[in-house]
């Protein structure tokens, strides 16, 4: 076996609690960094915890939407490890009440059945997540003066068209974040990429009917929809020096359903 690629790196990992963000958890300590496992809930953090290969991991609950539960998880982290080496920005979410999702799968539309509370909320999760955990993380890589990776999870939504009108522009403003960042922080030796996954089979996709569904998995040339091990595998060379002159990009495993 050759040396790992993330021997002795901290990586905070939010929405660990699941599906993507508990593979990349897998996957980063198996490459033997350390984790903090992050996720609304505390208990399915925890259990990510237990399958994590290594020890001294970190588990806790974090309501990416809220700056202060941000800012008190950080905290949290930096007391157990005494510094942040990446984080991986993956919480998030597709649907929440109100969105008109519903009645978008019935109609075909979803603006005008959308409500404030609905697009607000979602937009809170995942574009004002990622910002105030990335936000965080910098203040740590930049106080000890360290070089560091931020890994933040997009979408195929946010590549092109979507049905789906306040994911798609949640996603997009996750890739406009990431460039913007990227930019700003790359004389500090931080790097800042994003992922945009195609059709994964999650716990995410699992309440979305197959009839949505099936025409995407039918138009992916490779003939099948992605696992979390997918993503996870992508990210770990981005996270990895193996990819040391990258920052600013995204990446699509997405099995050819989106082309460049």
């Amino acid at each position: 076996m050759g040396a790992m690629r993330l021997a002795d790196r901290v990586f905070v990992v939010t929405g660990a609690g699941s599906g993507i963000g508990r593979e990349i958890a897998i996957r980063f300590a198996a490459e033997g960094a350390k984790i903090a496992a992050v996720d609304l809930r505390a208990e399915t953090a925890a259990q990510t915890v237990g399958m994590l290969a290594g020890q001294g991991h970190f588990s806790g609950a974090v309501d990416v939407a809220s700056g202060p539960s941000v800012v008190e998880m950080f905290g949290a982290v930096d007391r157990h490890f005494g510094r942040v080496d990446g984080l991986v920005n993956n919480a998030g979410v597709d649907h929440v009440p109100g969105d008109g999702r519903d009645l978008l799968m019935k109609t075909g539309q979803q603006t005008i059945h959308m409500s404030d509370e609905g697009f607000t909320k979602l937009m809170a999760i995942n574009v004002n997540g990622v910002f105030f955990c990335l936000r965080e993380a910098v203040k740590l890589m930049q106080r000890d003066k360290r070089p560091g990776v931020v890994l933040n999870m997009s979408s195929i939504a946010g590549l092109g068209p979507n049905g789906n009108v306040s994911y798609a522009a949640s996603k997009h403003a996750v890739l406009g974040i990431t460039r913007a960042t990227a930019r700003e922080l790359g004389r500090f030796g931080i790097r800042v990429n994003a992922i945009c996954p195609g059709v994964i089979d999650t716990p995410m996709t699992a309440g979305v009917p197959e009839f949505a569904l099936a025409p995407l998995k039918q138009a992916t040339p490779l003939g099948r929809t992605g696992t979390p091990a997918d993503i996870a595998q992508t990210a770990v060379f981005l996270a990895s020096d193996e990819s040391s002159f990258i920052t600013g990009q995204w990446i699509s495993p997405n099995g050819g359903l989106v082309m460049c």
